[in-house]
């Protein structure tokens, strides 16, 4: 089956994408962005919330290098019933990628505009990752049952791909004005390890877009 796929492409100098369930010590940054961040991505572009329903997702992940930010944070504390500001300030060191670049696929052809003429400053992560679009364009793709695929996430567990083990969520609900985000389903997945020609993978929901590359398309909150 033959199918026509959105592809963008985002740079960036920088990138930091948050490892889950580490909030002390040294910020260590996730090897590739969580299906939630480009949500994120594709939200701000869009200029709304993207819905659960509206398109499948596949991504490639690359960076040239990493580093480390030393850092004075800001801290909250809990006096008196309340939580007011820490008079103390801390230190944080946040890793970075760095010249990261993000390959973004879609097979909702109608989002094609806001990536061209985006409604947000798109970010890979944090809001001083600013990142740039160098290109929009329609593709050819067509479904497989095997390949070779580059760093992304795959649902747990997936054979011969071996990689890092990682929970994530892919989706936060975000609408009521003053209240913290409510996280979906939380999901294993595994992190493609980056190789110089791609690693072999025999899996559902793979689309060949060219001749040594395969792609995972990946439906929102499913595990398939």
């Amino acid at each position: 089956m033959k199918k026509k796929l959105l592809h963008v492409t985002f740079e960036a100098f920088s990138s930091t994408f948050k490892t889950p369930l580490i909030n002390t010590g040294t910020m260590i940054c996730a090897p590739v962005p969580s299906y939630s961040t480009i949500v994120g991505l594709i939200s701000c572009c869009l200029g709304r919330p993207l819905k659960k329903d509206e398109t499948n997702i596949g991504f490639t992940y690359s960076y040239e290098g990493d580093g480390y930010d030393l850092e004075r944070t800001k801290r909250l504390m809990f006096s008196s019933g309340k939580i007011k500001k820490n008079p103390e300030s801390g230190i944080a060191l946040r890793q970075f990628h760095s010249n990261p670049k993000l390959e973004v696929y879609l097979d909702n052809l109608a989002l094609k505009s806001c990536f061209l003429n985006p409604v947000g400053v798109p970010t890979l992560g944090r809001s001083q990752d600013v990142a740039w679009i160098t290109k929009v364009e329609e593709i050819d793709s067509e479904l497989t049952e095997s390949g070779k695929i580059k760093p992304t996430l795959i649902p747990y567990p997936c054979q011969n791909i071996g990689g890092r083990v990682i929970r994530y969520c892919d989706y936060f609900e975000n609408e009521e004005l003053g209240f913290v985000r409510t996280p979906g389903k939380m999901i294993l997945y595994q992190v493609v390890p980056n190789s110089e020609f791609g690693i072999d993978i025999f899996r559902n929901n793979l689309y060949r877009i060219c001749e040594n590359e395969v792609i995972y398309m990946h439906t929102l909150e499913s595990t398939e």
